[in-house]
């Protein structure tokens, strides 16, 4: 019998650098494998990532560690400190297939950033936008596609923008401060709203603007993650705007203002947003004259005659839209 063939050794240098991208060549030749053949697939149809660590490390000849490390913790790009911690700018896949571009310090994100949430998947209206925008003629403007596909969904034109600025994902963009979102930042959720302004602790806090899906937009004071303090809420399609106090994500008192300069102040239902005050104030602003009264079934009810008023809405110091 002749001698069998020897075994051919494969050697695989793990520390070598991918010069397009900066991970390591080995890692993203990992990454773009569990990409495709798991991250792609519907989570009901994903293949047992133990087996699938196995098949991957038997036909690339890699070391199944390796290979289970990238598909539960991603792969990082950038430089580390002394203790192998992530610290100054870096890229980072992270194993659900979020993406994080921006600063790290010990091992955290810390200073500017961009992380885009993947795993939550684009909205539908998402993908409709992005599917129109492929198809955009070549001589209409961006400006006008904006506007054009705003009214075509019914959706905020800001809604629009942001998805061809930031991208079809929902994402943050702005400060962090070890790992938490701290500071001036914007944030795409996954609803397709879009919130600017102040965060402490992961949440909107401070002074803030959101741009909801249907074109409300509100400006104002937040806190931990609610409308609170002083703000403006105003409705698409011209249907007026709440201008006053927010308690908890409720308006609370102020005043509801109409389009034609029409506009009631008083105390407001938290719960419904619905004028409550028994003594509340109607102004007819177009005609210089006020009353008082209250809400009945919805229905204005005067309790008093009218009267000569020069008031007008109070001053919006908030808007910055």
């Amino acid at each position: 019998m002749g001698d069998e063939p020897e075994e051919k050794i494969v050697v695989v240098d793990y520390d070598k650098l991918d010069e397009d991208t900066g991970f390591k060549a080995v890692e993203l030749d990992i990454w773009k494998a569990y990409e495709a053949n798991v991250l792609a697939k519907p989570e009901d149809d994903r293949p047992d990532i133990d087996a699938w660590v196995d098949e991957v490390a038997e036909e690339k000849k890699y070391d199944r560690k390796r290979v289970k490390f990238v598909a539960t913790m991603g792969i990082y790009a950038g430089p580390r400190d002394t203790f192998n911690q992530r610290t100054g700018s870096g890229k980072a896949y992270y194993g659900n297939g979020d993406l994080y571009d921006g600063e790290f310090l010990d091992g955290k994100k810390h200073g500017q950033g961009q992380y885009i949430f993947k795993k939550q998947g684009k909205s539908e209206c998402d993908k409709l936008v992005e599917k129109a925008f492929k198809a955009k003629p070549s001589d209409e403007s961006t400006e006008a596609f904006v506007d054009r596909i705003a009214t075509h969904l019914k959706i905020g034109a800001e809604i629009v923008r942001t998805m061809l600025e930031f991208g079809y994902y929902p994402c943050y963009h702005g400060d962090y401060i070890r790992g938490l979102r701290v500071g001036q930042g914007l944030m795409k959720h996954q609803d397709g709203s879009v919130h600017k302004g102040d965060w402490a602790n992961n949440k909107p806090h401070g002074q803030g603007m959101r741009y909801y899906l249907n074109g409300d937009v509100y400006s104002g004071q937040w806190s931990e993650g609610l409308k609170h303090g002083y703000g403006t809420y105003r409705f698409a399609n011209m249907a007026g705007e709440y201008r006053g106090e927010w308690q908890k994500g409720q308006f609370a008192q102020g005043q509801w203002i109409q389009n034609d300069g029409t506009y009631f102040e008083g105390t407001f239902e938290k719960k419904k947003g619905r004028p409550m005050d028994d003594q509340g104030v109607m102004h007819f602003a177009n005609l210089n004259v006020a009353m008082d009264g209250v809400y009945k079934k919805n229905r204005w009810a005067p309790l008093s005659a009218m009267r000569i008023s020069d008031e007008a809405p109070a001053q919006d110091e908030t808007w910055n839209a």
